[in-house]
């Protein structure tokens, strides 16, 4: 996994993308590109197979107030955008094969800076922090 292009003032470029995307008061939208790429830890029983990229790994941020935040608003929706990390294509589990998108995650406005990205691994619950928090 790498997370790229990341910018955490991202509102503006959410909205140019699809204007009926909501935003709360006093929170932004922090953005930015996952890439992901099968490694040779693949499990034989699952190459070959379809696999979905977002449905093992999301990408999150860690606000500076300590909660995590995903890609999912209140109304269990995300934001719409071109070459969305959600409604990427399956891809064949294969190691060496990637798939890549953008993703979109609101934060409430003060939680931003001290704040990072983050991956979390939806099986096991584990997080890979990206950089270093935001100053």
């Amino acid at each position: 996994m790498t997370i790229s292009d990341t910018t955490v003032d991202g509102t503006k470029l959410v909205l140019a993308d699809n204007p009926y995307n909501e935003i709360k008061e006093g929170w932004q939208y922090v953005v930015g590109r996952m890439t992901s790429v099968l490694n040779e830890n693949l499990r034989a029983t699952d190459a070959g197979k379809p696999v979905s990229p977002p449905a093992s790994v999301m990408p999150i941020f860690i606000g500076s107030d300590g909660k995590i935040y995903d890609i999912w608003n209140d109304n269990n929706s995300a934001a719409v955008l071109a070459e969305d990390w959600i409604g990427q294509n399956d891809i064949i589990a294969q190691a060496g094969i990637s798939s890549t998108g953008r993703f979109a995650i609101q934060v409430p406005s003060p939680a931003v800076v001290g704040g990072r990205f983050a991956t979390r691994n939806e099986v096991s619950g584990d997080i890979v922090y990206f950089g270093a928090p935001i100053s």
